[in-house]
């Protein structure tokens, strides 16, 4: 097989050649301060060092690490990705969420919330919502993207550029007010992700439509889950979250063929078969950390429903462990998830600062060795 009908196979839940690798899209990738020593490590040059996501620190993987890797899947980016490295005290999005830097990622102000102190469905109205345009991804670049790739033989992806919704809400509003406004102000709480759900069907409408055939997977971001439970009820899902998730999940339907991801961290095991209800091929990043993550428990539950996108641990195994148990952890995840497969491997969120390069290269290493033996066996 070639990488794109590799990862095809795996997301259809059938068996391929091997276990398909992937090294992330935005902030599932590397973070810029674990990725310099890496490339040390592997004796790589590279022009310039450019970030894919400010706030999480994501580096863009250059493609020497990519084929170093065997990693099966190439990304879309739009215009603001491959920034070069440069960290501003303070950040201010087009939404309106100021951010300051705090070392290695940028954290929400107290203030940074706009719409904290909104106390009306008016002034939710009246926000100052962002729109395709003012968002502004440059399409031109994306579609000669799209033609290159596409002429190789990789699993082209759209990265998480699109968000669910939820997470995003709490942005807006802040995260205790907006948690408390789904049970004691529900309208403006809904009134919120219904806008922000409205802006980025807008946005797959005006970007993803013109590479839609070109894409052969999609990711879309909705955290979910903290690490003991999830963050809200499947009731409380059904009722406010996944209405929002079916209409992203519709309009990336209407445009492309492509297999819908969503990003979601955490313990969300309650609300998968919801998610799955909502028309989502895929789940990433697996945090296997998590309570009720397991990932035997996973695949025994949801395998037939699902595929995984992930599962390879940053919180414990990849940062403080030796090379060798994080060989274990690659070969424990693939047993878990890799039968039938419905498995693609990559790490749990963005491989973090000052993880030894010896550990990733481990990693992708006892990733292409033993997922090339996986299926022979």
């Amino acid at each position: 097989m070639n990488s794109r009908e590799r990862v095809l196979s795996a997301l259809n839940h059938e068996q391929p050649d091997r276990i398909p690798i992937d090294m992330g899209g935005t902030v599932s990738t590397i973070h810029v301060e674990a990725y310099k020593p890496l490339l040390r490590n592997l004796k790589i040059d590279v022009d310039k060092i450019r970030l894919l996501d400010l706030i999480s620190g994501s580096s863009r993987p250059d493609e020497k690490v990519l084929r170093k890797f065997h990693v099966d899947t190439r990304y879309i980016y739009p215009k603001s990705a491959g920034k070069e490295l440069n960290y501003p005290k303070e950040m201010l999005d087009v939404w309106g969420v100021k951010r300051r830097f705090t070392g290695y990622y940028y954290d929400v102000t107290k203030d940074g919330s706009p719409l904290s102190k909104a106390k009306d469905m008016e002034e939710i109205e009246q926000f100052n919502w962002p729109d395709s345009h003012t968002i502004s991804y440059d399409l031109e670049d994306m579609i000669d993207q799209a033609e290159r790739l596409t002429k190789q033989d990789y699993a082209v992806g759209l990265p998480y550029v699109i968000v669910g919704s939820f997470a995003h809400s709490m942005l807006l509003r802040g995260y205790q007010q907006f948690l408390a406004d789904m049970i004691l102000h529900p309208k403006i709480a809904d009134a919120i992700m219904e806008k922000v759900a409205g802006i980025m069907v807008s946005l797959i409408e005006e970007y993803v439509k013109p590479i839609g055939n070109y894409l052969d997977f999609v990711f879309f971001g909705d955290d979910l889950g903290a690490q003991t439970a999830a963050i809200i009820s499947p009731q409380v899902y059904r009722k406010y979250v996944k209405p929002k998730h079916i209409k992203i999940v519709d309009a990336f339907k209407r445009v492309t063929k492509a297999k819908v991801i969503i990003h979601s961290d955490g313990a969300i095991s309650s609300l998968i078969d919801d998610i799955v209800d909502a028309g989502v091929s895929g789940i990433n990043p697996v945090q296997v950390s998590a309570k009720g993550m397991d990932g035997n428990d996973l695949k025994e539950k949801f395998g037939d429903k699902v595929a995984f996108w992930g599962a390879i641990d940053t919180q414990h195994i990849l940062p403080f462990s030796q090379p060798s148990d994080v060989r274990e952890e690659v070969r424990l995840r693939i047993n878990q998830l890799g039968k039938d497969g419905g498995y693609v491997l990559a790490s749990v969120h963005n491989i973090q600062p000052f993880t030894p390069p010896e550990n990733i290269v481990a990693m992708f290493d006892e990733a292409w060795k033993y997922g090339q033996t996986y299926y022979s066996e």
